[in-house]
């Protein structure tokens, strides 16, 4: 997949444990280019998407008024540059199909293992935007193994 391909396809939702100084679904399988997805389709009744090492989506019922697949693969980096001062220590994940809405919030779990966040740091849960610009999910929760957090849209790249 070209780069201005990728770009346009990518909408990231990425775990991304952001360093800053003040302390049911498919199988996944391997895509051939390195990253690994999986999806399936998921309509009013609402779905779970099981992806790669974990990640998923659940989509409650109501929050999707036709069928759509929901795919999330798993991605080596991001075109999107991350805010100064923040580098990724976690797993990234792309959910798609990008510019999708939600009539009320999902629940986007991801791997988290707490051991990669550098000592005197929170732990942060990032996505991009319809701008490709990285935000910070403050809803998020951290357990020993997941990270999750509720949003109403996937990414789109612009």
């Amino acid at each position: 997949m070209d780069a201005l391909t990728r770009i346009g396809w990518i909408g990231f939702i990425a775990f991304a444990l952001a360093v800053s100084g003040c302390g049911g679904g498919g199988g996944g399988g391997d895509t051939g280019g390195g990253t690994q997805q999986s999806g399936a389709v998921v309509g009013p009744a609402g779905g779970t998407v099981v992806g790669p090492n974990g990640a998923k989506v659940v989509i409650p019922a109501g929050a999707l008024a036709t069928d759509i697949t929901i795919n999330i693969e798993q991605i080596a980096s991001s075109t999107a540059a991350l805010p100064a001062g923040f580098s990724v220590s976690g797993q990234m994940f792309a959910f798609t199909p990008h510019g999708t809405t939600f009539a009320v919030p999902v629940t986007m779990t991801l791997p988290f293992n707490p051991g990669l966040v550098p000592a005197g740091t929170t732990p942060q849960f990032f996505k991009t935007n319809a701008q490709f610009q990285w935000e910070q999910i403050t809803n998020a929760t951290f357990g020993t193994d997941t990270a999750s957090a509720q949003v109403t849209s996937f990414s789109d790249g612009a």
